[in-house]
């Protein structure tokens, strides 16, 4: 069963700010589902929040360092916006039995649930499809750190005695296809004791 939050109806704070601050803070309870599925307990299991810090902060860190020709804000931004899909729709994994069309569908409408009231909410809703799409130079680089973190976390969840890991680090490792991402979590991958 996909964990998600039952949408209001209607808003909880009149101000636009708290009402879109008090639903995206819906992905601090929402749990990984890829992990929980796998035996990874909640005690320890990473949120949504939780991954989508390590995607914002692996983003910025890798494309800085790497001096790559990026729009830094627009990385950023796209990564702190890409999962606010699995509020409303839940986290949806391959093994849900839901089409990748309908997964769009369903997280398309939760962002524009939480977005759409909000006066600059097209900006977001524009940087999810963005990233969603894969449409752009930024797009497709979210795209490979937010792999890159799952894998990463896989190895630290595998180093820490959770033996069924092995299908995110390898799905991470086909999706990175920037060299210099690939070298850097074959370190990763290399190291396989991370605690």
């Amino acid at each position: 069963m996909i964990k998600k939050y039952i949408q209001q109806e209607k808003d909880f704070f009149e101000n636009r700010d708290l009402e879109v601050l008090y639903q995206v803070f819906k992905l601090k309870n929402l749990f990984r589902q890829g992990w929980l599925k796998r035996d990874i307990p909640e005690k320890i299991g990473e949120s949504v929040a939780d991954h989508t810090f390590g995607t914002a902060m692996t983003a910025w860190i890798l494309a800085k360092n790497l001096k790559l020709d990026l729009n830094l804000e627009k990385v950023l931004k796209m990564a702190l916006v890409h999962e606010v899909g699995e509020i409303y729709a839940g986290d949806i994994t391959p093994v849900d039995g839901v089409s990748l069309n309908q997964k769009y569908e369903k997280e398309l409408e939760s962002v524009t649930s939480v977005f759409s009231s909000y006066p600059e909410g097209h900006e977001f809703i524009e940087l999810w499809k963005e990233f969603e799409e894969g449409s752009s130079p930024e797009a497709k680089f979210v795209k490979q750190i937010d792999k890159f973190e799952m894998g990463i976390q896989a190895v630290i969840y595998k180093g820490h005695g959770y033996p069924k890991m092995d299908e995110f680090i390898e799905s991470a490792n086909n999706v990175i296809n920037r060299h210099e991402l690939k070298d850097i979590f074959k370190q990763v991958i290399n190291r396989g004791d991370i605690k």
